[in-house]
């Protein structure tokens, strides 16, 4: 028989609230800290585009937290002033960085060794014989950064945070290491996969979306760009053969279907792949 607890109930019921209260108090502080962590964040990103330089990144972080500036408005908060200041500043400096826009862009480019290609006409210009575009939306004082598999980010247009993205892009798409054999067996069993799948005949022509849609699923991290760049890498390569088949890449004149390829690959939109048995095998 379980003994009588010996505690009065007046202690046990203290203890029950003193214990919620301490709940409370545990949730309280945290959510309080984690708002702290959030205002900290955003003093710093905005301290880190003042010494860049970034005004427009300033205008458009401070437009986001009018509430924040608000609460310290209502609080009488002597960062109001400076913060009144800095929004002052980076509009009339923004307004200079879209007005002189295309002469910056050439001369952050230049110096961060990027050549914008001689075709290019403002607001829109290019990177790498076209496989980059940018353009500059002067209402929204943004700019798109798209390659020839469509839209990668936008941002504020302020040129040093452009170039930091276009090089950010360049690195991942242009600069990876290639391995011919390997790229071309990947390529291989994903045509052979959709071929058994359909209950085609090893030779027949697979759209090459069917590839990429299979390789998106079987694949991490895959990105359709990153292929077009491995797939324009092995096209300047010259043949390709393997298992006694050499890859063949066909046209299409259905652009939403097609793939651009980059450098000498790129004539055209390729809609097709397929391998054909070569005569020796």
């Amino acid at each position: 028989m379980p003994e009588k607890n010996p505690f009065s109930p007046e202690a046990q019921e203290g203890m029950s609230q003193l214990l919620a209260d301490a709940d409370m108090r545990a949730k309280s502080l945290r959510a309080e800290a984690q708002r702290a962590e959030q205002v900290r964040d955003i003093w710093n990103r905005l301290f880190n585009f003042m010494n860049k330089g970034w005004y427009l990144h300033i205008q458009v972080l401070m437009d986001q937290e009018r509430k924040l500036l608000h609460d310290l408005r209502e609080q009488r908060d002597p960062a109001v002033r400076y913060l009144e200041e800095i929004y002052r500043i980076a509009k009339h400096e923004g307004a200079n960085v879209l007005k002189r826009f295309p002469t910056h862009l050439e001369a952050a480019a230049s110096a961060a060794g990027l050549s914008i290609d001689k075709e290019s006409r403002h607001p829109k210009y290019t990177v790498d014989d076209k496989f980059f575009q940018l353009e500059l939306d002067d209402r929204k004082g943004t700019v798109r950064i798209s390659d020839y598999e469509g839209q990668l980010t936008e941002l504020p247009a302020d040129v040093g945070a452009v170039i930091e993205a276009v090089q950010h892009e360049r690195s991942r798409v242009l600069e990876r290491p290639f391995d011919r054999e390997q790229f071309l067996g990947k390529l291989r069993r994903q045509y052979l996969g959709i071929v058994n799948k359909d209950g085609l005949t090893d030779g027949d022509a697979v759209p090459i979306r069917r590839i990429t849609a299979r390789l998106g699923k079987n694949e991490k991290g895959f990105r359709t760009d990153e292929f077009a760049v491995d797939l324009s890498r092995l096209v300047e390569q010259g043949p390709a053969e393997i298992d006694g088949c050499q890859l063949e890449l066909q046209q299409t004149k259905d652009i939403s279907q097609g793939m651009l390829l980059r450098g000498a690959g790129g004539r055209g939109y390729i809609g097709y792949i397929k391998f054909r048995r070569t005569q020796n095998a």
